[in-house]
Formats: C-alpha cells, structure tokens, sequence
C-alpha cells in the first residue's frame, strides 16, 4: 500500500490546483496523487488553522505534505517558514506552492527532526496517523525539544484517530496542553513548555 509519507514518483500522473479561501485571501496549491489530500485541502487542516492564536516569530511546518498549513498561516501572521518532510517529492510540492503564494520558506528534506537543528517558536503538525503511534509520539516528542521557550506545538487530530491517548501523550512531554477546539470529533491541541 502506499502513503502519502512514502516516495513513490509513479503515482505522480495527475498534477492538480486546489483553491482554498480562509482570512479573506485566496490561496492555491499544487497537488498530484500520491500526496496527502490531493483531491481537496484537508479538512482538518482547515480547522486547525481557524482554531489557533495568531503566531509571531518563526514557523516550522512538520510533515508539511504540499505545505498548507504553513503557507496560509506564514501569509497571514509573516513569521519565517520552515517547511519539512521526509517525503521529499511533497516537498518539492512545498516549496513550488510557496512561490506560487508568495511566501519566502526554508525548505528541509528530514524525517522528523532527523535533519533539523535548531528552535522555532511555533510547531505546527497534522499528524501522518497512517504512519502509526510510536512515529506521531517521536514527532511530539522532538517536537518539544525544539521550541524556544514559551513556543507552542499545534496539532489537529480526530478523536477516532486517538485524540485523547495524543493528549495524555502531550501531557507527559509538555508543561501545558490546551484543547483550543474541540467539535464533531476533532481536535486542535496547543502543546506549551
């Protein structure tokens, strides 16, 4: 079976652009199969990102899949975007979608952390389910050792894919988890130091 966090270039046969109206801009991205939600933008995604505080400082957009989620928010608040992926095939679609909306990103071919250095201020994460719990709790895990002090990790997750076992999990790495929304089912979590 393939996932959307596994490179395979013979899935790549139907380029598509994907439009997306939030905050009273206009964006559009370039999907293809074989990546994450490639016929329409996530709809958890869009929910995390109507459900978070506005963001200063800098971006790390993990698993950023064709890059959504930290292109609309380094839009719409101007903090420096890191984008990352370990599929690097999404993330050429990253960055071309990047430039498609004018945002200025660093782009980081890297399996979690595995190639990234440094700290950010804000984390954001729709985690690869697909990829299984001991890969998302590596993700959170790095994840908070990767923040500046005071920044925060943002995910989205369905309760039916382990919402409250994510949250128990956030509680024993982090010093602070908020649910900032919680509706249908789904989850926007804020992870604090």
């Amino acid at each position: 079976m393939n996932h959307y966090f596994t490179e395979n270039p013979s899935l790549l046969t139907d380029e598509r652009t994907l439009a997306l109206e939030i905050f009273g801009m206009h964006f559009k991205f370039l999907a293809n199969n074989g990546l994450f939600s490639c016929d329409k933008i996530d709809d958890a995604s869009i929910t995390l990102l109507k459900h978070m505080p506005p963001l200063e400082g800098t971006l790390l957009d993990l698993g950023c899949g064709y890059g959504t989620l930290g292109i609309v928010l380094a839009k719409k608040y101007g903090v420096m975007l890191t984008m990352a992926d370990i599929n690097s095939i999404a993330l050429d679609y990253a960055t071309k979608n990047a430039k498609l909306n004018q945002v200025a990103a660093t782009a980081i071919h890297s399996d979690s952390f595995a190639n990234i250095t440094g700290v950010f201020d804000n984390i954001v994460l729709n985690p690869p389910i697909h990829a299984g719990k001991e890969t998302m709790y590596k993700m959170y895990a790095e994840s908070s050792q990767h923040l500046s002090p005071g920044g925060a990790l943002y995910i989205v997750i369905q309760k039916k894919h382990g919402a409250e076992s994510t949250i128990k999990k956030l509680g024993e790495l982090f010093a602070q988890v908020n649910v900032l929304y919680k509706k249908k089912g789904c989850f926007v979590i804020q992870s604090r130091q």
